[in-house]
């Protein structure tokens, strides 16, 4: 990746429109959308997006406790709207984290019988229904 790619990447990191990453990093539209239609540019594209948008999950989970215990505080601040809201949004998220738990449970389950088909045939048996 050359220079200017990788200023045309950083700036399309940075920016809500290729519009506005053309001008951040001095390029044309017209040679961000070439760079973005090159497969091995998407590629470094979408592993730096990656990249960004793990450590903002990071940034999310470390700003959890203060969530909670903020939702906690307003389930008894005497304004019944803002208690019911805080109610509603403990509710929706513990049964969306309920649900994420159980979806992980059942894909490890597959992935250990993937894994197992594997290890006793060299292959996934496809004929087996979950």
């Amino acid at each position: 990746m050359n220079t200017n790619q990788e200023n045309a990447l950083n700036a399309l990191l940075a920016s809500v429109s290729i519009t506005d990453a053309a001008q951040k990093c001095g390029l044309s539209e017209k040679t961000l959308r070439r760079y973005l239609g090159d497969a091995d540019f998407q590629k470094e594209f979408r592993a730096a997006r990656r990249v960004v948008f793990e450590q903002n999950i990071v940034r999310l989970q470390s700003l959890h406790g203060d969530a909670v215990d903020t939702l906690a505080r307003n389930l008894n601040c005497e304004n019944p709207s803002v208690e019911v809201r805080s109610a509603q949004i403990i509710i929706e998220g513990s049964r969306k984290d309920f649900e994420t738990l159980d979806i992980l449970g059942r894909l490890e389950i597959l992935e250990d019988e993937y894994s197992k088909q594997i290890e006793e045939n060299g292959k996934p048996n496809n004929r087996k229904r979950f």
